[in-house]
């Protein structure tokens, strides 16, 4: 196998409400069947460190609707890890996570089913379990927020600048999903280092319920930038909690494919103010939703 992350993914511009809207489209940052899922840019430089460290087994603990334990599955078959995911057996299944299940077995991992309970506590059952079958592997934080993808995110906002269709000017207002605040730090510091003569509003729409302002705290310390002040950002970060739950799903319609899950919430917020954002607007599209 060869690896299929895609150098850089479309930016399309699509008219919404007689307004222009640029989207960029990462759910095409790969081609099936890896998942179209842009946190994967990280993914493979980070367990390519931890092979050459002499590590050869991966785990994860999956949610319900998450893609990552898809991604791992895939990077670990292309780099001859074994991946063990930590499946949380739920009382009934969301649809996308039997699909998911049988992505994992497709690329080989091993899955070990686990009693559904808190995420958190998920994932010290999973490394008390991975720490006795292999003491040699290596347990992954939940939601996969790992600084490579962080770097390869603002990386893709330099490129997505370079673009032809990138609006003269730049653009003024920003808008993403936020689940753990990953991809949202990887666009606040692409901006941060790579467009300090304009000013940009990024606002990160949570795909569920929680403390916005610790969200906005994580963000700016993931991402390593201070906002405002004299030697702080002039970009500013914004985040919205509508009151989503995790396993919600959003009923908002989009014209470009759109993970309903996560970034079908934030387009739909978008849609509803759109009139009231700085325009020219981006829309970070971070997946789509593969269901059968």
């Amino acid at each position: 196998m060869t690896i299929n992350v895609l150098p850089h993914s479309k930016l399309q511009i699509f008219e919404i409400q007689g307004k222009k809207v640029w989207v960029k489209r990462e759910d095409l940052c790969t081609n099936f069947p890896a998942p179209p899922f842009s946190k994967v840019r990280g993914l493979y430089p980070h367990l390519n460190q931890l092979k050459s460290e002499g590590i050869s087994t991966v785990g994860y603990t999956e949610t319900s609707i998450s893609m990552a334990g898809w991604g791992v599955a895939w990077v670990c078959a292309q780099l001859g890890l074994r991946a063990v995911i930590f499946d949380p057996q739920y009382k009934q299944d969301i649809t996308i996570h039997k699909f998911h299940r049988r992505m994992w077995k497709y690329f080989g991992a091993e899955i070990e089913p686990i009693p559904a309970g808190r995420a958190k506590v998920n994932w010290y059952l999973s490394r008390k379990i991975l720490s006795s079958k292999y003491p040699e592997g290596v347990l992954l934080p939940l939601g996969l927020p790992l600084k490579e993808t962080v770097m390869a995110t603002a990386e893709e906002v330099k490129h997505t600048m370079l673009d032809p269709f990138w609006p003269e000017g730049g653009v003024k207002s920003v808008v993403v999903c936020v689940g753990s605040g990953t991809i949202a730090a990887g666009i606040l510091l692409g901006f941060t280092q790579y467009c300090s003569d304009v000013s940009v509003k990024i606002y990160g729409v949570m795909s569920r319920t929680g403390n916005a302002q610790l969200k906005n705290n994580f963000i700016q310390k993931k991402a390593g930038v201070v906002l405002g002040g004299l030697i702080g950002s002039a970009h500013e970060l914004y985040i919205i909690d509508e009151g989503w739950q995790y396993t919600e799903k959003s009923q908002n319609k989009s014209p470009f494919p759109c993970h309903p899950y996560y970034d079908l919430k934030a387009w739909g917020w978008l849609c509803r103010k759109l009139k009231e954002l700085e325009s020219p607007i981006l829309f970070w599209n971070i997946g789509s939703l593969w269901e059968e």
